[in-house]
């Protein structure tokens, strides 16, 4: 991902070092494959851009990796994709012949992990949080995809706490997403640049 100025001097600056690189590495840049993305340019400038690069163009909010950007908060329709794929998880008919131990192992692999790229990048809303943690709720206590009250055995934050701590050692997404935008400060303290 590069970010740069829509003027004609930048523009041909990226295309030569993309070119040099590629003389020099072997791993030449397919701008065919490549899109640009322009944020609040005028006419000129997606035109200039159309022409210097000569690659795809996309409008804005867009997907980089999997991750919704965007420079408003987003809306629930975009973190649905994300709660449909922890939901995509479950393995329907399976899940009842797995047994509480397995069901929670499959939990803390893979329905929680899920998340975890989209969290690095951007803080996930309550309600995408309250969804994916129905889910595992559900996952864990009955093997399916919805459970009533009746159905847990253990309240959710007790289940989220640490084995030391007599929890199953689910990770809590809300903690586990602020860790995670957390870690990029302390690490530009670590390094100075704050």
């Amino acid at each position: 991902m590069l970010f740069v100025v829509p003027n004609a001097s930048d523009l041909l600056a990226i295309t030569a070092a993309l070119r040099i690189f590629g003389l020099a590495s072997g791993l030449f840049s397919n701008l065919d494959k490549s899109v640009a993305t322009p944020i609040h340019c005028s006419d000129e400038d997606v035109q200039r851009i159309q022409e210097l690069l000569a690659c795809r163009m996309e409008g804005f909010p867009t997907r980089y990796l999997g991750i919704p950007l965007s420079v408003r908060k987003l809306k629930r329709s975009d973190e649905q994709a994300l709660v449909d794929k922890v939901a995509a998880c479950i393995p329907g008919w399976k899940g009842n012949l797995l047994n509480s131990a397995g069901r929670t192992a499959l939990v803390k692999v893979t329905m929680s992990a899920i998340p975890v790229h989209t969290m690095i990048g951007l803080g996930l809303s309550r309600w995408a949080v309250k969804s994916i943690d129905k889910l595992r709720r559900a996952f864990i206590w009955t093997g399916s995809d919805e459970a009533g009250g009746e159905k847990c055995k253990v309240a959710w934050i007790n289940v989220c706490r640490p084995k030391e701590l007599g929890g199953l050692g689910i990770s809590d997404l809300t903690r586990v997403g602020v860790a995670l935008r957390v870690r990029w400060v302390w690490r530009d303290r670590r390094r100075g640049i704050a």
